[in-house]
Formats: structure tokens, C-alpha cells, sequence
């Protein structure tokens, strides 16, 4: 029986999902949807957090570099002027050791300030690509964020759906109404379950149907003794049976 009822008995687009109809348990689904994206937002955050701390050492650290090229031109600066000083007090009389001292030390002097110059473009480039960094990851983790809510609310979608059903159709049992409810969409859970119900659902309605022949006996035994007044109520009741059955 349970296998019988587990194939789909209706057409597949019936079974199309629309997006209103996604929150069918707007408490249940809303609540783990927002489990999910607390879970989220936390990991992101401590994702985010690292990254962010790890890339603010690199600018530090390249501030530094930049600061010490600094400090090392500055310092040649002073040492060039102290020999050139020298050397114009101990060899004034040689201009040519002065002139090969210039030349060589301006040299010297270019090469630093050139990697001064680029030490100060990486930096500034570092600097420009931890914003953009920044940027592009707080709308991935964002994005990340909306999507789990949005498979939270899918995923319990697959739980929610099963629910409602079987809620709808404990409704119709309480109120008489013994029939098969279907089966559910493709990708449901909680499929075992809702077998089960649709089992009880059936062999409630085998013993109605029983009770109902039964008492169809019964009518025919009475109907040679009783008049047909005393056999209205148990033709009224065997009616209102029966109506449970094919409403």
C-alpha cells in the first residue's frame, strides 16, 4: 500500500512550485531561514574580520618600508654633505676627486630616490586594492548572506509543504471527509510520514466502507419486519456514511 501511495497519481505541472507559494509555513520556514542567516553573518563576519586584519598588516607593513626608504635617502643626503664637506677641506686642491665624488654620489642619490618613488606607488597601489578588496568582499559575504537565506527557506520549503498538506487533510478527517490526498511534489521530505498518513487515511475509509456494507445488511434483514418510517434513521445515517466517502 505504502509503495502504491508513494508514485505521483497527478500530471507534473500540477506540482509547480510558485514563488508565493514557497512560505507555506511563514513561522516555521522564517525562523530556520533566519537560524541560517545568523550562522551565516557569523562565519562572514569572522571571515570578513581576518581578511581585513590580514590585509591592514600589509598596508602597515608597507607604510613602514616606506617610511625607512625615506629615512635611508635622508640619511645619504646628510652623508653625501659631510664627505663632499670633507673632501672640499682635505683635497680642495684636487676639484677632480670633488667632481667624480658628485657625479658618483648623484647616482647613488637618483637610485634612491627611484626605488623611494616605487616603494611609494606599491604602497599606494596596495592601499587602493585593500579598498576595492573591502568592497568586493563585504557584497560577496552579503550575497553569501541572501543566499542562505534563500536556501533556508527552500530547503524547509521541502519540510514545510509535506506539513501543510497533511494539517489540510487531518482537517478533512476531523470533519468526516475520508479521501486520498495525493502525493507529494518531487523533492519533498518527510515522504515515509506522509505514507503512513495516507495508509491510516485508506484504512479508515476501508472500515467506513465496511461498516457501510455492513449496515446495508442490516437494513435489508429489517426491511421484512420493520416499516419503512423505523428504517429512515439508519437510511440517514448509511447516506451521511457514505457522503463522507465520496465528497
Amino acid at each position: 500500500m505504502a509503495n502504491a501511495l508513494a508514485q505521483p497519481t497527478e500530471p507534473v505541472g500540477r506540482h509547480q512550485r510558485r514563488i508565493r507559494n514557497y512560505l507555506l509555513d511563514r513561522r516555521f520556514q522564517l525562523k530556520y531561514a533566519a537560524y541560517f542567516v545568523c550562522i551565516a553573518a557569523l562565519l562572514s563576519s569572522g571571515l570578513g574580520a581576518v581578511l581585513w586584519r590580514t590585509s591592514t598588516m600589509l598596508i602597515a607593513q608597507s607604510q613602514e618600508l616606506v617610511r625607512l626608504g625615506q629615512a635611508v635617502v635622508d640619511e645619504g643626503h646628510k652623508v653625501s654633505r659631510v664627505v663632499e664637506m670633507n673632501i672640499v677641506k682635505e683635497y680642495g686642491d684636487n676639484p677632480e676627486l670633488l667632481a667624480a665624488f658628485k657625479d658618483g654620489d648623484g647616482q647613488y642619490a637618483q637610485t634612491l630616490i627611484l626605488q623611494q618613488s616605487e616603494l611609494e606607488r606599491q604602497a599606494a597601489a596596495l592601499r587602493a586594492q585593500h579598498l576595492t578588496a573591502a568592497y568586493v568582499l563585504g557584497i560577496a559575504l552579503g550575497l553569501f548572506v541572501l543566499f542562505v537565506g534563500i536556501a533556508g527557506i527552500l530547503v524547509t520549503h521541502r519540510v514545510a509543504g509535506p506539513i501543510h498538506k497533511m494539517r489540510r487533510q487531518i482537517v478533512e478527517v476531523a470533519e468526516g471527509h475520508l479521501h486520498p490526498g495525493g502525493s507529494l511534489r518531487r523533492g519533498d521530505e518527510l515522504v515515509e510520514f506522509f505514507e503512513a498518513f495516507e495508509v491510516m487515511v485508506q484504512r479508515l475509509r476501508e472500515r467506513q466502507e465496511h461498516e457501510i456494507a455492513m449496515l446495508d445488511v442490516c437494513i435489508e434483514h429489517l426491511a421484512a419486519t420493520a416499516s419503512e418510517a423505523e428504517l429512515v434513521p439508519l437510511r440517514e445515517l448509511r447516506g451521511d456514511m457514505r457522503a463522507t466517502l465520496d465528497s
